[in-house]
């Protein structure tokens, strides 16, 4: 009899410690929903064309504004705004007048920089380009758009 109740207080401690191990380090087990990240940032539904030779940073930077810009979403639109880059007001301006054009194909056209980058933005049926002028923000390859610089 005490060695059944050795067992049963050993197999215990071992189902408590792997619950632990499943809540602790393997929370990502229990998460079940899969979608890919651009599927959920938006930027997979973009019909994009791309031009010229942008990194995984500008590239990045230029698929979040425009997705921001075609789900009309100002405040998403000013969190990708380099500190000093733009107001609410500025990306509330942007959508007024890029968002009803983000809703058809679009050309982005990088030009070359390192600390600064600039892509010229054609939507479809627009006569005028968009461009976004991307500033690192470090040298780390991550990029912001600065907001007030296509007045």
């Amino acid at each position: 009899m005490p060695g059944d109740a050795r067992r049963r207080r050993a197999h215990g401690a071992v189902g408590l410690a792997g619950a632990a191990v499943l809540l602790v380090g393997g929370c990502d087990v229990l998460n079940t929903d899969k979608t890919p990240e651009r599927v959920k940032d938006g930027t997979a539904e973009l019909d994009l064309t791309v031009t010229g030779r942008p990194t995984p940073g500008t590239l990045a930077t230029a698929e979040h504004v425009l997705a921001r810009l075609k789900a009309r979403d100002a405040e998403g639109l000013a969190g990708l705004a380099a500190k000093d880059g733009g107001s609410d007001e500025d990306a509330r301006r942007w959508v007024t007048r890029w968002g009803g054009a983000a809703q058809h194909p679009v050309t982005a056209d990088f030009l070359p920089g390192e600390k600064e980058a600039s892509v010229d933005v054609r939507f479809t049926g627009e006569r005028t380009t968009l461009t976004l002028r991307l500033k690192d923000n470090g040298y780390d390859d991550r990029f912001r758009v600065l907001l007030r610089e296509d007045r």
